[in-house]
């Protein structure tokens, strides 16, 4: 399967919280093509904590394709936002980004973050996954 991995995931990934997780994980990246989008990149990115941890980062990113919004693609995020907002749902730029990428090109969105289920709800096109639902 094909997973556009959210930052949470991947932070997950490189500091688990137990060893368990950490197994758990890995499984999931060795048996499915997982791939992050560019906000994602920025994101670990811009948390990094050191000048050696922003290089480490830039390492480990580099075992990763990356998916990006093209074009066109712009103007249908600018619709998909349109439609969040006018069924009431906020969310970040970033989640926004991720799932339009995602309905491009018509793969899976792996995250644990809520935003992603209240867009599935307008645009129920949108598919997400959890780890739970990996296993």
């Amino acid at each position: 399967m094909i997973l556009l991995a959210d930052t949470n995931i991947i932070i997950d990934y490189w500091k688990p919280a137990s060893s368990e997780i950490y197994e758990r994980l890995y499984n999931i990246f060795i048996s499915n093509d997982v791939i992050i989008p560019g906000v994602v990149r920025a994101e670990l990115l811009h948390g990094s904590r050191s000048e050696k941890n922003q290089k480490e980062i830039h390492s480990n990113l580099s075992e990763f394709d990356t998916l990006n919004l093209e074009g066109e693609d712009w103007e249908t995020l600018g619709d998909q936002l349109y439609e969040y907002r006018k069924h009431g749902v906020t969310i970040p730029m970033s989640d926004a980004i991720i799932a339009s990428i995602a309905l491009a090109y018509g793969i899976v969105v792996w995250s644990r973050d809520e935003h992603f289920k209240m867009m599935k709800n307008v645009i129920p096109e949108l598919q997400v996954i959890e780890t739970e639902e990996l296993d």
